[in-house]
């Protein structure tokens, strides 16, 4: 493709939120390798390993919200409740739901027993009932609670009569339920509020059974009880925090340890001798907590399930065989979603991952989707039926600032990351090769209002961008100078004093960008104005005012000296840097624009906006060549790979489009389909001339060209029944047949046909013929079953009737005109 082909045609592959909008918790078998995840009213059933794939997406047909759910330990079945108070069982090996059944009031508690047979679910009422999963018929159904069930939790003995349940409620009341008697055991009030986790094992060479009781009293209770009437309360520990989740540590791993995670988003493991923690994770800089805990592998590995729908994995075995340190470290990160992206960068020597700024304190990492890895249409098409695709969902976070971020770039080679924040500061990443992570190098301080926009030089020709600058609400930018990497380093750099600070605009800074060489700087402000200005002094070079709305964006052509800005008045502009005008002004989006691009050299442009849009446009003609719909909210983030031949665009709903250049293979199918047209409709005469109306009504039929198919009609209709003086044939013998064994899909095209010929006087007896043919060869109750055909035939009555009335006209007519006729023969 040359320079100066215009990139008209993209295929996109899309990277949606896995997890988000639900109060349901998600879900693990027990070996870790299905992993179920509410959005909203769906839930998508996700195989782990070895690569993380889409498995099933279970729509709810009620479209209710879940409230709960829970895959059986041996990943066979996946138990969902919705706001519409039905229970569903969902078979993962047929991929349908098998069982659905209502319960008396709506629930956000269940659990599965150990052997995958036994589902309970708790209820609002205070009911609880348990279910038998593979036959969907209840075997429990126990009364007593008085508030709302808030914990479940099963224990059973394989080839034994010790099942229990235990349960909790809102009010701080727990219960213990004997399955094979049917009856409540024990009931205690040792909790001030609600009860959100409990774990059970039995007691080393004693017939006791030991249990914890977690709740949102900041305390875990210690208890031990047997199946008569032992149940005494052995200790309370406070433990800090408002626990969602508890369990005890495998006994093979360490017997005095148990594990609270909920409050601060802190999961810690507690010794209950000491009744104090020894070991938790680092509390991180957002305000989030852990609303569930998910053991798998016998307990040897969790996750933790944050409230902004991350999930942690721990290897406990190896975190507490570990005496290094005293901070629980994941092992990894699976990201439900990432809220709104505002910004983003390919970064890694390969540049194979994207930087996220979110809606987060913290600088996301995720993959990236390799451009030969975006879906052809063919997989777009697989891809709907839901079997195997491919998801990025695993990120690494690094926690540097504390408020959200706003703006993320990187330098050329994707070693150096820089991240503006809104807590007023900026901080520079390095990569490390020796770790695959980047490092915080340097953080920045001195703008007094939040850091909006930043940029790295283009040139570096020591090996590392010697600056970056920076654009503030406080209406300043800035110049700084990063400290030249050394080996014996102490990280971070703290750097407090800039080069130089320029007074820049009278409204927030919304991006800044770097010319090619270096030379100058744009900024774009909401002030309705750009301004020009020089790198090394600071100095303002020029302004650029023309917009009637705040600004947006600014990007510089790489190939020519041209400059681009977008602003809330739905309207791109070109600039000359040699005049300062306006060269352009592309209009076409409906909404804000909110980032612009050059691509393919300066010939084109690409743009996203609020109107959940991504335009290509000639940067000669200003025209907009392709719209490309992908989003269904705002377009906050943009970034190119290779001069356009991958575009990525992510919106306020977390929602990432990979866009994939196919212009040339777009042509090339074009111009088979146009090779392929000339030959058919070649073909198609050549059945004309030979008189082979069968191929040739086929043919026109499959090429849906109306007036060729009218034209064999026609011709087919004069050689044929008017050659043979056959009243009974219509078009001819072998037409007429062929009529009678055609598909519903093409009786439904030729009564379309039929109908749009009809409504013209010149072309009616073709479609009268065709309606007629139709009703004779064809069966009239299996007719009337096509569905849309009703409507058409409906269409077609009131012009035949009009038909009709036109020809009675005319015979009323020739009457008249005998009469006349006879009457001047007797004149003469």
């Amino acid at each position: 493709m040359s320079n100066f082909e215009l990139k008209t045609s993209y295929r996109n592959t899309t990277l949606a939120p896995i997890y988000a909008g639900s109060g349901a918790v998600a879900s693990v078998s027990e070996d870790g390798s299905i992993l179920a995840t509410p959005v909203l009213d769906e839930i998508n059933i996700i195989e782990l390993h070895p690569e993380p794939k889409l498995l099933h997406k279970v729509s709810n047909e009620d479209e209710q919200d879940i409230t709960a759910l829970n895959v059986t330990p041996d990943g066979r079945y996946m138990c969902f409740v919705s706001q519409a108070q039905l229970l569903k069982i969902f078979s993962l090996s047929e991929g349908k739901i098998v069982r659905s059944m209502k319960i008396s009031s709506p629930a956000y508690i269940m659990d599965t027993d150990s052997t995958s047979t036994l589902v309970a679910v708790g209820g609002t009422d205070g009911s609880i009932i348990v279910v038998d999963i593979e036959n969907g018929y209840i075997t429990h159904s126990f009364k007593g609670h008085g508030a709302t069930i808030s914990s479940l939790k099963f224990y059973g003995e394989p080839n034994s009569n010790n099942w229990i349940l235990s349960s909790g409620d809102t009010n701080g009341f727990l219960k213990i339920w004997d399955l094979v008697k049917r009856k409540c055991i024990h009931t205690t009030q040792e909790h001030t509020s609600a009860i959100r986790g409990i774990d059970i094992r039995e007691e080393n060479d004693s017939e006791l059974l030991q249990l914890i009781s977690g709740g949102r009293d900041n305390v875990i209770n210690f208890w031990e009880f047997d199946f008569k009437k032992k149940c005494k309360l052995i200790k309370t520990m406070p433990v800090n925090q408002q626990v969602e989740a508890c369990g005890f540590v495998s006994g093979e791993i360490n017997n005095d340890l148990i594990y609270s995670a909920g409050g601060d988003a802190v999961f810690q493991c507690i010794s209950i001798s000491k009744g104090s923690a020894i070991k938790a994770t680092k509390k991180p800089i957002e305000e989030l907590f852990i609303v569930g805990v998910l053991p798998i592998i016998n307990n040897e590995k969790l996750y933790t399930v944050l409230s902004d729908q991350t999930l942690e994995l721990i290897n406990i075995k190896e975190q507490l065989s570990s005496n290094d340190s005293e901070i629980i470290t994941p092992e990894s990160c699976i990201a439900g979603n990432h809220g709104t992206i505002a910004d983003m960068v390919f970064v890694g020597p390969k540049h194979d991952k994207i930087a996220l700024a979110t809606n987060s304190p913290a600088l996301r990492i995720i993959p990236s989707l390799k451009i030969e890895d975006v879906s052809s249409e063919d997989e777009i098409v697989e891809k709907d039926n839901e079997e195997t695709q491919q998801l990025l969902i695993n990120v690494d976070f690094y926690e540097g600032h504390s408020d959200l971020l706003n703006s993320v770039t990187s330098t050329e080679d994707g070693l150096w990351i820089a991240t503006a924040s809104k807590d007023h500061t900026a901080i520079v990443w390095k990569y490390d090769e020796s770790t695959d992570r980047f490092v915080l190098y340097a953080k920045y301080s001195g703008h007094s209002a939040s850091v909006t926009a930043i940029g790295f030089p283009n040139i570096n020709p020591k090996g590392y961008p010697e600056y970056i600058l920076t654009g503030s609400n406080d209406l300043t930018v800035k110049k700084w100078a990063i400290p030249k990497p050394k080996a014996d380093d102490t990280l971070p750099h703290n750097i407090k004093t800039s080069e130089y600070t320029r007074h820049a605009h009278e409204k927030d800074i919304n991006a800044l960008s770097v010319s090619p060489n270096d030379s100058v700087f744009a900024t774009a402000s909401y002030d309705k104005t750009c301004k020009i200005w020089d790198v090394d002094t600071g100095n303002l070079v020029a302004t650029l005012a023309n917009h009637k709305r705040g600004l947006w964006d600014v990007s510089f052509c790489q190939y020519d000296k041209l400059i681009a800005t977008c602003s809330g008045d739905k309207t791109i502009k070109l600039w000359s840097l040699d005049t300062f005008t306006v060269l352009k002004t592309l209009e076409g989006h409906t909404n804000a624009v909110q980032r612009c691009e050059f691509i393919n050299k300066q010939h084109q442009l690409v743009s996203t906006g609020a109107d959940g849009l991504v335009k290509l446009w000639d940067c000669a003609s200003g025209d907009c060549v392709k719209t490309l719909d992908g989003h269904a909210n705002r377009i906050w983030a943009l970034s190119t790979v290779n001069d356009g031949e991958l575009i990525v665009s992510a919106d306020a709903d977390g929602v990432i489009q990979f866009w994939k250049d196919c212009t040339e293979l777009q042509r090339e199918e074009d111009l088979e389909k146009e090779k392929l047209k000339v030959e058919q409709e070649q073909t198609l005469q050549n059945y004309l001339n030979e008189g082979d109306w069968t191929n040739a009504f086929l043919l026109a039929l499959m090429l849906d060209h109306p007036m060729r198919l009218f034209n064999v009609l026609r011709q087919s209709s004069v050689k044929g029944a008017d050659s043979k003086g056959d009243k009974s044939v219509i078009f001819n013998e072998e037409l007429d047949n062929l009529v009678g064994t055609l598909s519903n899909d093409q009786l439904l095209l030729l009564f379309k046909r039929s109908r749009d010929w009809n409504t013209n006087a010149r072309t009616h007896s073709i479609a009268q013929k065709m309606i007629k043919c139709i009703l004779q060869k064809q069966n009239i109750s299996e007719l009337s079953k096509i569905p849309g055909v009703i409507q058409i035939i409906n269409g077609i009555i009131p012009y035949t009737e009009r038909h009709f009335a036109r020809v009675d006209n005319l015979v009323e007519q020739s009457y008249i005109l005998d009469y006349a006729l006879v009457e001047m023969d007797k004149l003469f």
